[in-house]
């Protein structure tokens, strides 16, 4: 009985009474340890100071400790319940390995935290310690909130990003502020509207927003319609993905949609008509539409990169197996290297489709200029073409870019994307996904606050 008592089980005036009891209980063994609390004669009523009392019966509390892998160990501690003549009331000698009013032990308490932060999620938590996973989260919950306090910045952020994420099904949204430079998440909270944006300028403070120089942001209306009435003078930077993302949308996706509309209703007609040769070319060139909204929207260099690597994997399949006569095994085959050709194909199909992607890669271009004036003049020289095309699509995206030209402009002077939150947003997928969802928005918040912490950057604007 030695063994168990003291060093091993690191339980300080515990003593064990019995031998331990062991269960098999699937793929773990379980140790049920019994024993008592030495010297546990108490000499003052914890109420009243009183030094007179008696014993209600004795009671047993059983706790989870520390154990090696594949084992359980529950203590079971057997204590006095009493009662004191003086004020009246029941109480019970304080169990000094125990946490508080948890039923685990101290050492098994530290164990959970330091497994917490070193990154284990609640899941693989709850299973090598066998602690209930509720209880692991709650756990984890107040360890966060030691750290984060009140979540308000420790540090004066020049440039900032903002950008909203899914935080549950039906279009639920959440906003997230975070620190261009360092990618620390500054502010989190529900919805994705102006009042969001006020609610984060009350929480930082007037002190933390004069020293705000610019802010990314997609093209969203209600965060700059909030930056706009009451800090004018941080600078708006539109993100350049969504600006290209747009045009992508609004111009070469609806040019691409109108003309697959269009071959339906021809084929329709052909189909009446009985014309059987000219459905059939109809269809052809409806398929060739129908998978290109890929090669129109990806960059020619990535695409001229997929052909060099499928004509390498080919190259080494030959070589392999059909330059020595043997037949390709199952789960091999050769990749198609044609995207460059197919993409030449579906744009000389359509002359509308040309022009605007051709004009879509001017546009891509003109964004990493570097000088203030080559960049108006050039920008406005591509609006100057892109409305005298005639296409009604480019004119509404021609009208979306004057309604944002400023934070437009301001990309050439602030070199600020939302590259940063997008690799935060991918970093909030991961942490819900390792939790399989997690329905406490504030522990959520809280996660989100630990894990843009880990690995602080170190960005520059300039």
């Amino acid at each position: 009985m030695d063994n168990y008592t003291e060093t091993p089980l690191e339980l300080k005036h515990f003593e064990v009474t019995s031998h331990p009891q062991k269960e098999f209980k699937g793929k773990y063994i379980e140790y049920t340890i019994k024993g008592r609390i030495r010297n546990s004669k108490l000499v003052e009523c914890p109420n009243c100071n009183g030094r007179h009392f008696v014993s209600k019966g004795k009671r047993k509390i059983k706790l989870r400790h520390v154990a090696n892998p594949g084992t359980r160990i529950n203590i079971e501690v057997e204590y006095t319940r009493w009662k004191c003549k003086e004020c009246g009331k029941s109480f019970k000698r304080a169990i000094p390995f125990q946490k508080g009013r948890i039923r685990i032990t101290r050492y098994m308490f530290s164990t959970i935290r330091n497994l917490l932060t070193s990154g284990t999620t609640l899941k693989q938590c709850s299973t090598i310690t066998g602690v209930c996973r509720n209880l692991v989260k709650k756990i984890d919950k107040d360890r966060i909130r030691e750290q984060a306090k009140d979540m308000k910045p420790t540090h004066f952020s020049p440039f900032i990003c903002v950008d909203e994420f899914s935080l549950h099904k039906n279009h639920q949204y959440a906003t997230i502020v975070i620190d261009y430079c360092t990618g620390e998440s500054l502010f989190v909270t529900q919805g994705k509207t102006k009042e969001q944006m006020n609610e984060f300028f009350c929480f930082v403070g007037e002190k933390f927003m004069r020293h705000v120089v610019a802010v990314s942001m997609d093209m969203n209306a209600s965060y700059a319609s909030a930056f706009r009435e009451r800090y004018p003078k941080i600078k708006i930077v539109y993100d350049g993905f969504h600006l290209i993302k747009n045009y992508n949308d609004m111009v070469l996706t609806e040019i691409r949609r109108a003309e697959q509309r269009r071959l339906i209703e021809e084929m329709d007609q052909a189909r009446f008509e009985g014309d059987r040769e000219k459905y059939n070319e109809l269809l052809s060139e409806y398929k060739m539409f129908k998978g290109s909204r890929y090669l129109l929207l990806s960059n020619k260099k990535t695409l001229e990169l997929k052909d060099a690597a499928s004509c390498a994997h080919n190259r080494r399949l030959y070589e392999k197996y059909i330059k020595r006569g043997l037949k390709l095994p199952i789960g091999k085959y050769y990749l198609r290297a044609r995207s460059i050709e197919r993409l030449q194909e579906v744009l000389s199909s359509n002359e509308k489709l040309q022009t605007t992607y051709y004009l879509g890669e001017m546009l891509k271009s003109s964004l990493h200029c570097t000088n203030q004036e080559v960049f108006d003049s050039g920008f406005k020289r591509w609006l100057y073409i892109a409305r005298n095309t005639g296409y009604e699509e480019l004119q509404r995206f021609c009208e979306l870019v004057r309604r944002h030209w400023p934070g437009i402009r301001n990309r050439v002077t602030y070199h600020m994307s939302n590259g940063p939150l997008e690799g935060t947003n991918c970093l909030i997928k991961n942490i819900r996904r390792q939790s399989y969802g997690i329905r406490d928005d504030e522990y959520f918040f809280l996660k989100i606050w630990e894990a843009t912490r880990r690995n602080i950057k170190n960005r520059s604007v300039a």
